[in-house]
């Protein structure tokens, strides 16, 4: 072969190199936009203020109704309706209270379990705005989660807790989370797979939730309903005050 056309193959496959270097050298501030930008956009997310998601949650061979009730912007509840009666957790952007099931009067809750309220009472997220809440993200690298390729965040809140991000690298959209909870007892990992994304008036919506702690499910979750700016009183976030 010439020595003219080895310098061009040389030549074709380092432009090729660069350019495969430079289509994976990414940020973490450009995975989290285009993160955003594949779940609606940033501008359309705002514009809704509340969110009613109506579905199925299955644990240890039961399947119960539940339904989860978010309003900016940070009020939280869940209700599940399981056989030994109902059951409601919730965060009024203060306080973390609870309806164990079959008790029928609410009480206060501390420790991890408001911790946690609170962490998840976040209605846009904590990528959303993230340094402007005080946290940290890092981009880890490139992994495999389910066989699927994706960018793994490590996101420092503010207060110090640590969560990971997995997004896939070609819809953009996140296929796990996970976390390290704080029991009391020790630290536990909870881990969140996301899937059967569906639009919703423009906005995609992880339709089924998958949970593990430490590696062993625990249970699943399947919305059938996700609707946007719903009316919401926010009464129906504050505890019910003892009869």
């Amino acid at each position: 072969m010439h020595v003219r056309h080895v310098k061009t193959l040389l030549f074709a496959c380092l432009a090729a190199i660069a350019g495969a270097s430079g289509a994976f050298a990414q940020t973490a501030e450009e995975i989290i936009a285009r993160n955003l930008q594949a779940k609606g956009g940033v501008e359309k997310w705002k514009t809704i203020a509340s969110v009613k998601m109506t579905g199925t949650l299955s644990a240890q061979g039961q399947d119960v109704p539940m339904t989860v009730y978010t309003k900016r912007p940070n009020l939280l509840r869940q209700d599940i309706a399981t056989p030994a009666g109902n059951v409601v957790q919730a965060f009024d952007g203060t306080t973390a209270w609870v309806i164990p099931p079959g008790a029928g009067a609410a009480r206060e809750v501390s420790g991890p379990q408001a911790d946690a309220a609170r962490s998840n009472s976040d209605f846009d997220g904590p990528l959303l705005d993230y340094a402007a809440k005080g946290h940290r993200v890092e981009l880890i690298g490139r992994e495999k989660v389910g066989g699927a390729e994706v960018y793994h965040l490590k996101l420092t809140r503010k207060d110090g807790g640590i969560e990971h991000y997995y997004i896939d690298v070609i819809s953009n959209l996140e296929v796990k989370r996970s976390a390290e909870m704080n029991t009391g007892g020790g630290k536990r990992t909870l881990e969140s797979e996301l899937s059967n994304y569906r639009a919703v008036d423009g906005v995609m919506v992880p339709h089924t939730m998958t949970q593990s702690v430490d590696g062993a499910p625990v249970m699943q979750v399947r919305f059938s309903t996700v609707q946007f700016n719903v009316p919401m009183d926010d009464d129906l976030f504050r505890m019910p005050k003892a009869k």
